[in-house]
């Protein structure tokens, strides 16, 4: 849901204190996936934050970080907001409402702002600020989003430098640096849910992604383990490859 949040002053604050605040708000609110990454802050008649959130409620104080409502509160100290929303942002995906999940796929692509997460018995996205912490120590998201910058990034220059060695192997390779930190985050979280959380890996570089024909499908075999993956059908017109095993996915082909 796409939506305006007008700040009211209650007191006289300079622009620059204005500033210092809004942006803590909006960087922490996003750290804690309660909102996505292209929020705008403008000066119209009052300070105006544009915002996208995952769901009706992702601003609901239940879901805060302490980094949230420090920044609320210092925010809401100042001003006070009117939250009007203005329709779906027709560039984010559906977000999961299931009750109960039974597995998930981390994916990102490039200049992805969705959550990286995927329920797989509804095919739609899932709020961060719906699952656990990414580590013990950890206080929001913010390793999670910053993995998906990594990987938009990598995206990006292998997009933009004709196919180099380095930044194909970081998306395709599932021991490369990029993909193992990425590993970690599925697997931590997945120990913490008791279901299974499949690592997506790229397959669009040189031969060595491998398949096998199983009647009319091609098949990809497991990059870690060597065994037959399984072909898994998510929604009608979307399937995966998986590895029970090595919790890693494909596309399917």
């Amino acid at each position: 849901m796409f939506c305006k949040i007008e700040l009211i002053p209650k007191k006289y604050i300079d622009e620059e204190s204005t500033k210092e605040l809004v942006w803590g708000f909006l960087v922490s609110l996003h750290s804690n996936g309660q909102i996505l990454k292209d929020y705008k802050f403008t000066k119209e008649k009052n300070y105006t934050l544009y915002v996208t959130l995952p769901k009706q409620d992702s601003l609901d104080e239940k879901y805060d970080s302490k980094y949230v409502k420090r920044n609320r509160a210092n925010l809401y100290d100042a001003y006070e907001t009117v939250l009007t929303p203005l329709g779906r942002n027709m560039e984010i995906a559906d977000y999961c409402t299931c009750k109960s999940r039974s597995a998930m796929e981390m994916v990102t692509y490039t200049r992805d702002i969705d959550s990286v997460f995927v329920c797989l018995d509804c095919g739609k996205s899932v709020a961060l600020y719906e699952l656990p912490l990414p580590a013990d120590k950890e206080e929001d998201y913010w390793i999670v989003n910053s993995w998906q910058d990594n990987y938009s990034s990598m995206d990006i220059l292998w997009m933009n430098s004709l196919f180099d060695r380095y930044t194909g192997n970081q998306r395709v390779k599932h021991d490369s640096v990029l993909n193992k930190s990425g590993i970690k985050i599925a697997e931590y979280m997945s120990e913490k849910l008791g279901y299974p959380i499949y690592y997506h890996l790229e397959c669009d570089y040189g031969n060595s992604v491998k398949a096998e024909q199983v009647g009319d499908k091609q098949i990809h075999i497991c990059p870690k383990c060597g065994k037959l993956m399984k072909r898994l059908d998510i929604t009608d017109n979307d399937s995966i490859d998986v590895c029970a095993e090595c919790r890693l996915s494909y596309d399917a082909h």
